[in-house]
């Protein structure tokens, strides 16, 4: 009978031996050894340590005899392994009078013997072992492999324990340990010898077609020969501390630190690049990877470690004091900017160095002409930008002033030095492009990412909501209030909009955040909640309050109501100079006790539970176990995504083995809106600028028409803005404004909308504008500002309106008068699936307030439409089409039944297309089928195969002739344009001459992938 069992261990296991025979591994049976409990093959060694080092043999046998002396317990023995193969061994020669040291491998690959061996029989002098697969350079076993088939009944889990007891049946097995793989064909995980299970790194099969996956073949990526030195050598080392961990980098690490490498080698602008990698995927050790590369790869430089904070970052220098062995050298924190110029002079050379970006606050002129000093940036989306400056009216000096971000001023310090910003945050709309400070990205690993490679733990978000009986009588004051004002203001005149606008923006939401009642409700329904997860890890929190108030009403409530809690309750926010009733400052800990707390914190069997935070500890503060997020704060954006990810990190009790499987949120405020927007971007597998190129130039275009309209009809000699000095600009913009100011209605109105549009375009082009350009929109943003301020400050009515107002809300939220309710939401989901949570909101909204309802669904929709843009592009833009026709339908339709059901149709056909199974599993290939199946003439005269098969040869096409310069050289993407309408017009007869002129719009179509997919055409990957 024919075999017909073919997928098992044994054939995995042939499968994995050839891959590894083609990257030149030699597979041997076994090795000569007097027994089983031998595991070095100290002949092939001792033969390479005289090649290697070119000794005779007295030497290479004085170090064998160094090896044979290693004898501990597991841990410290493949410490001194790993010094060996890193350090080499020191040996005196007394024939030469001096000491060598004797590598045990080479950097040169010729010089090494690369060998497997397949259930290598070890013994412990009892029982036998076979662990199914055995790496060894030059006769030392560097990686086990345990292997399991993909159907059968254990777990790649039961594969790492039976690792783990191999670690005890054999510790010498373990000696020169480089890694431990598991593997089961569907799942890859590997990790070093002291990593549990949660802490391993890996492939999974499911997720090999995202376009920032590590490598779809982990034999591949990991186990050229080239890629052995570098492991042992650059991603893996022992911390310097009483219990050493020893860290391997991950996959996206060590892809991170190539291209940012070969970016600074090939820069000739010193820009060296972007790397974003989410929250919690390790991005503070990959900067040291990075710096360890800078080491090895440039002569002696200085690195200067730029942090975004204040104080010093605390773990990012600890983690880089941590590893002084492996860097070989101390880093230094630099107190002043003389201090740094001081070290940089004495200093120079190597050396590591931890500064703010406060430094950097201000114009210091050169620090340093040097061209080895590299500069690695944290978070470099923030506080970095603003290269080309901000304009601000002084009235006190009488001076339009040029203020720069922190990136300028480093720039200048540092006019020769290499610079590379990390991130842990994507940009977000009309963000400062960081391009032009950094360069490219250099490597995307998104927060999707991090949870499909078991990086990060997943986040989960529950919103539960405060229901407010509000006071009737007071709302129609309220609402008697603001018509008698509304009566005074003539809608013709766009200066009352701003009035308007001023009046909402001083209604103070402080009545709500801080109402000692409301918090009174959210802190027992908060820790009633977290007592139902006291079994879920060890039981801690995180309380986010609004304001330093509502912080201390919060711990002042949670002590009352649950005395249980107070020794286990910590109230951290910066100390308020004396101005806080002893009672609250008796409450905060104190500044010279935060270090202490935090670290107190940070243990798993904490004896504290809960913090109360406002600011402080919301980003670059990392507990491990912090099981949940009370949100009671509006935070957006960057810090949004900082402040969840603090409960992303991955867990694993040492005692117990309990797991962190996911983090919570709980939202009290409604923070989806916010979140929706943040993570839309923040999960994008590819960054896109908001607009597309030519968008860009056409934005310019229409400011500059707009500046033209100033300069001849309200602004003359606009276009000269800038050019004379401080004062002198001062003065134009002040006389600009009185200018307007004496206009009539309609004219002043002119200029308003005017005012509008630039602002629009400038923030449409800011990638593309000139330094003078950004100028004059500064200018006209200042004096349109100006004229806000006097029509709002010269209206006393409006100054009353807004001090009834206030009261009238004060007296509506009279929670002593009337009944607070928590309801618990039944929304609980994954927060990446960010369209699902907005559906469910949408349509519990949906009656109440239709139109947040529709917003929620476009949001949705438009979360949907970005996941399947790069392998659906066709479809996507035609539901992208679509969503713009309802939108704008939606801006002017009163009755909402029918725009709602639009979206939600809409919504149906794009969750149908998502849940279709694709042509192809490789998305670059599919979006190219989607182009082609697009095409009428091309589906209407070929099968879908067909189809698979041209767009298979245009992908090859593609990445025969793209380079790295396909974006910025003409030529090339010419030549790329030229072979795809070859192989079209050679291959299949497209198009007919009927139909001439759709070559050029279908290969642009293709082209057009190529630029939103550049990832896909590599030729690395």
């Amino acid at each position: 009978m024919a075999k017909t069992n073919f997928i098992t261990e044994f054939n995995f296991e042939e499968d994995i031996e050839l891959e590894l025979k083609k990257l030149g591994w030699e597979s041997i049976s076994d090795f000569n050894r007097k027994d089983n409990q031998e595991v070095f093959n100290y002949k092939l060694l001792t033969e390479k340590i005289q090649e290697i080092n070119r000794v005779n043999e007295k030497i290479a046998m004085q170090a064998i005899q160094e090896i044979k002396k290693i004898s501990d317990d597991l841990i410290s023995m493949n410490i001194q392994g790993h010094s060996m193969l890193v350090n080499g061994i020191k040996i005196f020669d007394q024939e030469q009078d001096r000491t060598l040291t004797i590598k045990l491998i080479s950097e040169n690959t010729n010089e090494n013997t690369y060998q497997l061996i397949r259930q290598f029989n070890v013994s412990n002098g009892t029982d036998q072992r076979l662990p199914d697969i055995v790496l060894f350079v030059n006769g030392l076993p560097i990686v086990i492999m345990e292997l399991k088939s993909p159907l059968a009944n254990e777990k790649i889990e039961d594969a790492f324990k039976q690792n783990e007891s191999l670690k005890r049946h054999c510790p010498k097995l373990w000696t020169f340990n480089m890694m431990n793989f598991l593997s089961n064909a569907i799942m890859t995980k590997y990790g070093s010898i002291t990593s549990s299970y949660k802490y391993f790194y890996g492939w999974n099969k499911e997720n090999n077609n995202n376009n920032n996956n590590n490598n779809a073949n982990p034999i591949e990526f990991l186990f050229k020969k080239e890629k052995i030195y570098q492991i042992i050598n650059l991603y893996s080392f022992y911390t310097n501390e009483q219990n050493p961990v020893k860290y391997l980098a991950a996959p996206h690490q060590i892809k991170a630190v190539q291209k940012t490498i070969d970016k600074l080698k090939k820069t000739n602008d010193n820009r060296g690049g972007v790397v974003w990698h989410t929250q919690g995927s390790g991005k503070s050790v990959t900067m040291l990877f990075l710096a360890k590369a800078i080491t090895r790869e440039f002569n002696q430089p200085t690195i200067l470690m730029i942090t975004d904070r204040n104080d010093l970052d605390k773990q990012l220098f600890q983690r880089f004091l941590n590893a002084e062995s492996f860097l070989r050298n101390k880093a230094e924190a630099i107190t002043s900017r003389q201090h740094l110029v001081n070290e940089l002079n004495d200093k120079k050379h190597f050396g590591i160095y931890f500064s703010t970006v406060q430094k950097f606050v201000e114009e210091t002129g050169v620090l340093s002409n040097r061209d080895d000093i590299f500069l690695l940036v944290d978070e470099a989306h923030r506080t970095q930008n603003n290269l080309d400056g901000e304009r601000i009216l002084s009235k006190e000096k009488e001076e339009w002033l040029l203020k720069f971000g922190y990136a300028r001023y480093m720039r200048d310090a540092f006019p020769n030095a290499k610079i590379t910003g990390f991130t842990g945050t994507p940009l977000m709309k009309f963000d400062k492009n960081t391009k032009d400070i950094f360069g490219e990205y250099n490597d995307i690993y998104s927060m999707r990412d991090a949870v499909n490679d078991g990086a990060t733990v997943p986040i989960y978000y529950e919103l539960r909501k405060t229901k407010i009986d509000l006071n009737p009588e007071q709302l129609e004051i309220m609402d008697q209030i603001q018509e008698k004002y509304t009566k005074t203001l003539d809608f013709n005149d766009l200066s009352s909009e701003q009035k308007i606008e001023t009046l909402l923006k001083n209604v103070n939401s402080s009545l709500i955040f801080e109402d000692p009642n409301i918090i009174h409700k959210k802190a027992v329904d908060m820790i009633n909640h977290l007592k139902k997860r006291t079994n879920i890890l060890h039981g801690k929190a995180m309380i986010v309050a609004n304001s330093r108030k509502a912080a201390y009403i919060y711990y002042q409530n949670i002590m009352k109501e649950f005395p249980e809690y107070r020794d286990q309750v910590i109230l951290v926010m910066t100390e308020s100079n004396n101005k806080d009733k002893k009672e609250m400052a008796d409450a905060i800990v104190p500044k010279a006790k935060i270090n202490e707390v935090a670290v107190e914190f940070r243990k798993p069997n904490s004896k504290y539970k809960i913090a109360i935070v406002v600011d402080m500890w919301l980003t670059g503060f990392d507990v491990p176990d912090l099981d949940v997020m009370y949100l009671d704060k509006i935070i957006k954006w960057h810090n949004l995504m900082q402040a969840i990810a603090r409960v992303n990190r991955v867990y694993e009790d040492k005692d117990t083995k309990q797991i962190k499987v996911s983090g919570l949120i709980v939202d009290y405020i409604g923070i989806w809106k916010f979140l929706a927007d943040a993570l839309l971007q923040y999960n994008a597998t590819d960054i896109q600028d908001d607009i597309s190129i030519e968008d860009v130039h056409i934005a310019q275009e229409k400011l500059n028409e707009a500046f033209q309209i100033l300069n001849e009809n309200y602004i003359p000699g606009i276009t000269k803005l800038g050019s004379g000095t401080l004062n002198e600009s001062f003065k134009y913009i002040m006389n600009a404004y009185e200018n307007i100011l004496s206009l009539s209605v309609e004219e002043k109105n002119k200029f308003i909308k005017l005012a509008r549009k630039i602002n629009r375009f400038f923030k449409i082009a800011y990638s593309v504008i000139t330094e003078e350009e950004a100028i004059m929109a500064k200018g006209v943003e200042t004096i349109n500002s100006l004229l806000t301020v006097s029509v709002t400050q010269k209206d006393e009515t409006l100054n009353l309106t807004i001090d009834s107002i206030k009261q009238a809300v004060a007296d509506i939220v009279d929670t002593s008068k009337t009944d607070i309710q928590i309801l618990e939401s039944k929304i609980s989901k994954d927060i990446n699936k960010v369209s699902e949570i907005l559906v469910e909101e949408a349509e519990n909204l949906m009656k109440t307030s239709p139109r947040v309802s529709a917003e929620l669904l476009r949001h949705s929709i438009e979360a949907q439409i970005m996941q399947m843009e790069h392998t659906r592009p066709v479809f996507a833009q035609k539901a992208s089409d679509k969503l713009r026709d309802i939108v704008n339908e939606l801006s002017k339709s009163e009755k909402l039944d029918n725009v709602i059901e639009m979206l939600k149709q809409l919504a149906k056909e794009v969750t149908n297309k998502q849940n279709e199974e694709p042509e192809f599993k490789d998305p670059q290939l599919q979006a190219f089928f989607e182009v082609l199946a697009d095409d009428e003439y091309l589906t209407h005269n070929n099968n879908s195969e067909i189809l698979q098969r041209i767009a298979k040869e245009l992908m090859e096409s593609v990445k025969e002739n793209i380079t790295e310069q396909y974006h910025n050289n003409e030529s090339i993407k010419h030549k790329v344009k030229l072979a795809l309408i070859k192989l079209l017009q050679n291959n299949y007869n497209y198009p007919p001459k009927k139909l001439e002129d759709t070559s050029g719009i279908f290969v642009d179509e293709i082209t057009k992938q190529i630029k939103i997919n550049e990832g896909y055409f590599r030729k690395d990957d």
